[in-house]
C-alpha cells in the first residue's frame, strides 16, 4: 500500500545517524501538512476573534468565553475520536486493510452520536455560566453564540473521524488541502452574519457561531469527497458497503480513546475553566486573555501537528512489531518538536507587541496581552514536550497512566496554583497563566519519563522473548 514504510536494518548497538535522519525526515514529511492543516483550522478561530473584536468588546468577550465553554464539552468526545489514528496506524502496520475500512465507518457512526449529545449540551450551558459569576451581559451573548455553534457539531465530529483516519494512514496532505479551502468561506460567512445583509440581520457574536457551523459542514463535505476519491484507499472499502461496527472494534476504540478523552479534557478544561473565570474580571482583562491565548494556541499548532505524525509513525512500527524503530521514531519526533518550540519562544519574546497589535489598537489591552504572551513564551518548551510525549504514548496505545499524570499536573498542581495566585495573591489573569506554566511543566516531565520507561520496557521484553 502507498502508506507503507521501509524497515531499516538496525544493530544491537543502536541506530546510526542515517537511521535518525531517515526517521526524522519521515516524521517531518507527515508532520508539515498536519501542522499546516492545524494552522489553517486554527486560523478560523483567529479570524473569528479578530472579526468579533472589531465588532465590539462584548462580542470579543462572548466569543472567547463561549469557545472556552464549548471546548470543555467538545474535547471530551474529540479525545475519543483521536483513538482512530493509532488504531488505523496499527492495522496499517499489520497489513489489515479491511479492519482500516471498518474503523473509518465506526468513527463516522460514533461521530453522529457524539454530535447530537454535544448539540444538546451546548444549548443548556446558561445556568453554569451564571453559577461561575460571568457577567450577565456576556452570558446573554455567549448563550446565543453557543446555540448557533451547536448546529454544526455533528459535521465537526464527522470531519474529525475522517481526519483521524487519514492521519493514521500518513495522509495529511488531503486534510491540509481541505482546511485551507474553507478559509475564504469563513471570511465570507463571518462578514455576512456578523454585519448582516441580503436579508440576514446583523447578529454580532451570534453570527460568528452560525458561520462556524457552516464552515464545519463544508470541512466535512470536502474531506469526505477527497477521501472517497483517493485511489490509495480503494482497497479499504470505506464507502462500498455499510458494515455495523463490531463489539470488539468498539471495545478497543473506547479502551484506547476513553483515557485519551479524559486526558485531553484535563488539559482543555483547565484552559477553558481559566478562560471562564477570567471573565469575572471584566471586558478588558477577558479580551486581553483571549488575544494572548489565541496567539499561544497558534504557536501550539506546530507541536500538535508533530504529535499527529509521531502517533502515526509510532503506531505503524508497533503494528510491524519493530520496537527498536518505534522507540527511535518517538525520540526523533520529540527532538524535532523541541527545535521548533525554541524558534517559537524567540518569535513570541521578540515580537509580542506586534502580534497583539494585529488584534486590537486598545493600548490597555495591548499591554496586558503582551505581558501574558511573555509567560506563554516561557511555557512553549514544556507544552511541546508534553504533547509530543503524549503523542508517542498514544502510538503505543498507552493511554491510561498518562491520563492520571495529566490529572495530577493540570488539576492537582497547575489549576490550584493558578487559583491561589489569581485570587489570593491578587495577580488575577497573570496568576492563572503562571499556574498554566507550572501544570504544563509537570506534565512534560511525567509524560516524557513515561515514554522513556515504557518504550525501553517494550523493547527489552520483545528481545527477551526472541532469545
Amino acid at each position: 500500500m502507498a502508506h507503507s514504510a521501509d524497515n531499516n536494518s538496525t544493530s544491537s548497538s543502536g541506530h546510526s545517524w542515517q537511521d535518525i535522519r531517515h526517521e526524522t525526515t519521515a516524521i517531518i514529511r507527515i508532520a508539515i501538512p498536519a501542522i499546516l492543516a492545524q494552522l489553517a483550522q486554527m486560523s478560523l478561530g483567529v479570524i473569528d476573534t479578530l472579526m468579533a473584536g472589531n465588532y465590539s468588546s462584548n462580542a470579543l468577550a462572548a466569543v472567547g468565553t463561549g469557545f472556552n465553554a464549548f471546548m470543555i464539552i467538545f474535547s471530551l468526545f474529540m479525545g475519543l475520536m483521536m483513538a482512530i489514528n493509532p488504531m488505523v496506524a496499527h492495522f496499517n502496520g499489520q497489513g489489515k486493510m479491511d479492519s482500516i475500512g471498518k474503523t473509518f465507518q465506526m468513527g463516522m457512526f460514533l461521530a453522529v452520536i457524539f454530535g447530537i449529545i454535544t448539540f444538546i449540551l451546548l444549548r443548556n450551558v446558561d445556568p453554569i455560566l451564571y453559577l461561575l459569576g460571568v457577567e450577565d451581559a456576556i452570558v446573554e451573548t455567549t448563550s446565543g453564540y453557543l446555540k448557533a455553534l451547536s448546529w454544526g457539531c455533528v459535521f465537526a465530529f464527522l470531519f474529525i473521524a475522517l481526519r483521524s483516519g487519514n492521519e493514521g494512514l500518513f495522509s495529511t496532505k488531503i486534510v491540509m488541502f481541505c482546511s485551507f479551502m474553507v478559509i475564504p468561506f469563513n471570511l465570507l460567512f463571518n462578514t455576512w452574519f456578523i454585519y448582516g445583509g441580503l436579508g440576514v440581520p446583523a447578529m454580532g457574536a451570534v453570527g460568528v457561531g452560525y458561520a462556524t457551523s457552516v464552515v464545519w459542514t463544508l470541512l466535512f463535505l470536502f474531506l469526505l469527497f477527497f477521501t472517497w476519491r483517493n485511489p490509495s484507499f480503494a482497497s479499504l472499502n470505506i464507502f462500498k458497503k455499510i458494515r455495523w461496527p463490531t463489539w470488539a472494534l468498539i471495545k478497543e476504540f473506547f479502551s484506547i480513546g476513553t483515557p485519551m478523552s479524559l486526558g485531553l479534557l484535563m488539559e482543555v478544561s483547565m484552559f477553558g475553566m481559566i478562560g471562564i473565570l477570567v471573565a469575572r474580571y471584566g471586558v478588558d482583562l477577558t479580551g486581553a486573555h483571549q488575544i494572548a491565548m489565541n496567539i499561544a494556541t497558534v504557536a501550539f499548532m506546530v507541536p500538535w501537528g508533530l504529535s499527529i505524525a509521531i502517533t502515526a509513525r509510532v503506531g505503524y512500527w508497533m503494528g510491524r512489531q519493530d520496537y527498536r524503530q518505534m522507540r527511535l521514531s518517538g525520540f526523533c519526533g520529540i527532538g524535532t518538536s523541541l527545535f521548533f518550540q525554541a524558534v517559537s519562544v524567540a518569535i513570541m519574546l521578540l515580537f509580542r507587541y506586534q502580534l497583539v497589535g494585529v488584534y486590537t489598537d486598545d493600548q490597555a489591552i495591548i499591554e496586558i496581552s503582551a505581558s501574558l504572551i511573555f509567560l506563554a513564551a516561557i511555557f512553549q518548551l514544556s507544552d511541546g514536550l508534553q504533547v509530543n510525549s503524549a503523542g508517542a504514548l498514544r502510538g503505543m496505545k498507552d493511554t491510561k497512566i498518562p491520563t492520571v499524570y495529566m490529572a495530577i499536573a493540570y488539576w492537582f498542581i497547575g489549576f490550584p496554583v493558578g487559583i491561589y495566585l489569581a485570587d489570593y495573591m491578587d495577580l488575577k489573569v497573570k496568576g492563572f497563566w503562571i499556574g498554566i506554566l507550572v501544570g504544563l511543566t509537570v506534565a512534560a516531565i511525567l509524560l516524557l519519563g513515561r515514554f522513556i520507561h515504557r518504550s525501553k520496557q517494550t523493547l527489552a521484553f520483545a528481545e527477551a522473548s526472541r532469545s
